[in-house]
């Protein structure tokens, strides 16, 4: 069978012809007339001046329409000979497109090549030029893709290479309306063409009503619903896809947005993911006055303000769980559209040129766990975030208490961000999955492993990864000093043995250095190995056994140094690109690659407690670190559970730190 399912006569039928314009399609119809129901049908939609998409097709025809819109006229070449793309890797496809190919043996490869964002760009390649082949080879891919895609009958989209629901929200909310706008104009999109890909727009809004998921692709598949019912409001079913797709965005804001802002998927990319699709429905519906929540956007505004405290002095996030480092000046401008009020947004999106400085330095997020000290909002500042909040409900990694650090410019302890998701039992014969395994796994993170084991959290039930009340991490900031501890004690290695248990705390000296001090209880009553990774990016690091210094190597910037105490007994080794025994020191680089980064391992070994502590020390390009020495001190006469020490500066300054098993600190 060819698709699509829904036939002429259907399609007829579930038309409301009590929608304004649609007599003559009715009279066509109801005479048996198919060809010219699908003339009178068309003949309506490119009369209608309702509703609005983000753009007017009309304005093809204009000369300053072009002038806004950038187009990669290469890639559309590509595109036109059918040279496809997708996760970074590219196909030519002959006379035919075979939209279930695997070329590469990575599932994810199929999936994303039916999002087709192609279509976008030979949409975007045909407004600015009117050259008619872009539209007739979008035609044929169309049709080629209505033809053989056939809309799953029972719930099995999920399974299949081309009726995912995410791909179908992104289809439906995204590529599809963009690519039939843009070629709305063109005299090569017939009426039977464009009946026929409205016909797949009705089989779309139908499939994702019907499955609906959760987290991150809910607000995909709610957009997409949300999108054909308000584009096109001339089927009976429309108001209920448009209700329900609301319905479902208003709930998910709930659900899936912590009070302080995070999404629960505790992905800072995952978070862009459904904080755009919320906005691309407000967008939607604003332009075309359809009905919303009134309090829609107060929890949009608390998303917004995730990116914006969230953000290192650069303007840009880190890249945590499944997610790459990215700028958030795009985003902080758009947010500022919406909420004009707000000059911290402003002042973001301009790099400082415009708008007025965040007043807010140090930031907790209770919910999400994550705890930003920062000295303020300069490029030069110094910026440390900690992670110590739950798994998180999707793309997580295996890394609490892991931290990530920025000062002068540059990220100096860096957290390795996303890798392709390949699976060793999903994509048998790609050769990638180990890095894949690397990134997502503790060893890639600032943590501690314990006798060679990583964190597991991973197999819990899902909803164990969420929490419903604010997290009881210690947690103070003053305009001295900041101060955060965070425990894990979930389990380590594949049977998540509890053996031991991790606390970290964090204090800020501000402006200029952190002390970082780790408790690593052993409930086993054994004695463990303990390892504390620093992932430094650096050309290189060195090791200075005498002061036990850890420094990095970067003649073009900024450095830090880890400086543990002198007479701290520790072994201290610089790893950078290591596969055996286990894959150590790399960080990805783009596409499939990966690239050796120098990480400092610390290690111990201990029975009941085992402690650590270290000075992280940034240093400006081109000066010297200024600490000479740290020394552990006796606290109450002697080290006890209580740990000291005395940081002796080159100038002769000394400061103390002292900070006792409770938590209590003097410095």
């Amino acid at each position: 069978m060819k698709g699509p399912r829904l036939t002429d006569e259907e399609f007829f039928r579930i038309l409301d012809y009590n929608y304004p314009g649609l007599q003559r399609v009715l009279d066509a119809f109801e005479k048996g007339d198919i060809n010219l129901a699908k003339h009178e049908f068309v003949k309506h939609i490119k009369s209608r001046d309702k509703p609005k998409f983000f753009f007017d097709w009309r304005d093809r025809f204009k000369p300053e329409a072009s002038s806004s819109v950038r187009v990669n006229l290469e890639e559309a070449n590509r595109i036109l000979n059918r040279e496809l793309t997708s996760v970074g890797v590219s196909y030519k496809f002959g006379e035919d497109i075979d939209w279930e190919l695997n070329p590469i043996d990575y599932m994810e490869w199929p999936w994303q090549l039916n999002r087709h964002y192609f279509w976008r760009t030979l949409g975007d390649a045909y407004w600015v030029t009117g050259d008619e082949r872009y539209a007739k080879e979008f035609i044929f891919q169309m049709r080629s893709w209505v033809s053989k895609a056939l809309v799953p009958l029972y719930d099995d989209g999920n399974r299949s290479k081309c009726w995912r629901t995410i791909e179908a929200g992104i289809r439906a909310g995204q590529t599809w309306p963009w690519a039939f706008f843009r070629f709305l104009s063109s005299p090569s999109f017939t009426d039977d063409d464009i009946v026929t890909m409205i016909k797949s727009f009705v089989e779309h809004a139908r499939h994702l009503l019907r499955w609906p998921t959760s987290g991150n692709w809910l607000t995909m598949e709610a957009n997409g619903l949300l999108h054909v019912g308000v584009l096109f409001p001339e089927f009976k079913e429309a108001r209920g896809w448009r209700d329900t797709a609301i319905a479902r965005l208003y709930t998910e804001l709930e659900r899936q947005v912590y009070p302080d802002g995070a999404q629960i998927e505790l992905s800072t990319g995952y978070h862009q993911v459904s904080l755009h699709n919320f906005l691309l429905a407000y967008r939607i519906v604003k332009i075309n006055q359809v009905w919303l929540p009134k309090d829609y956007l107060v929890k949009i505004e608390k998303m917004f303000d995730f990116n914006l405290y969230m953000s290192m002095p650069n303007g840009e996030l880190p890249g945590l769980n499944d997610a790459n480092q990215f700028s958030i000046r795009g985003s902080m401008a758009e947010a500022f559209e919406l909420f004009p009020n707000r000059k911290d947004y402003q002042w973001v999106a301009t790099a400082g040129k415009e708008g007025e400085k965040p007043k807010v330095t140090s930031y907790a997020f209770p919910y999400a766990g994550y705890y930003i000290m920062r000295s303020g909002w300069e490029t030069d500042d110094r910026y440390l975030l900690f992670d110590a909040g739950p798994f998180g409900y999707g793309h997580q990694h295996e890394d609490k208490l892991n931290f990530v650090l920025y000062a002068y410019g540059k990220v100096h302890v860096v957290d390795p961000g996303n890798y392709h998701y390949i699976y060793p039992e999903r994509d048998r014969t790609n050769p990638n999955w180990k890095w894949r395994l690397y990134v997502i796994s503790g060893y890639a993170h600032n943590i501690v492993l314990v006798d060679g084991y990583d964190q597991r959290r991973r197999g819990m039930p899902r909803e164990t990864y969420v929490i419903s009340e604010p997290l009881q991490n210690k947690w103070i900031s003053t305009p001295e000093f900041d101060y955060v501890c965070g425990v894990y004690d979930e389990g380590y290695g594949p049977k998540r043995e509890k053996f031991a248990i991790h606390e970290r705390r964090i204090f800020f000296v501000k402006p200029d250095y952190w002390i970082i001090s780790d408790y690593l209880r052993a409930i086993d009553g054994r004695k463990h190995k303990y390892e504390s990774l620093f992932h430094l990016n650096a050309p290189s690091a060195i090791v200075d056994e005498e002061t036990k210094t850890v420094i990095t190597q970067d003649p073009e910037g900024s450095n830090l140094a880890i400086v543990s105490p002198i007479n701290d007994e520790l072994k201290i080794e610089i790893v950078a690109g290591q596969e055996e025994p286990v894959v150590q020191g790399w960080i990805p680089a783009g596409g499939y690659a990966v690239k050796p980064i120098p990480t400092a391992i610390l290690t111990k070994e201990g029975g009941a407690l085992t402690q650590f502590i270290y000075v992280l020390y940034p240093i400006p390009k081109g000066e010297r670190l200024p600490v000479k020495s740290v020394e552990k001190i006796k606290v109450n006469g002697g080290f006890g559970k209580s740990l000291g020490i005395k940081i002796l500066f080159e100038d002769g300054r000394i400061h103390y730190f002292v900070q006792s098993e409770s938590g209590k600190r003097r410095a």
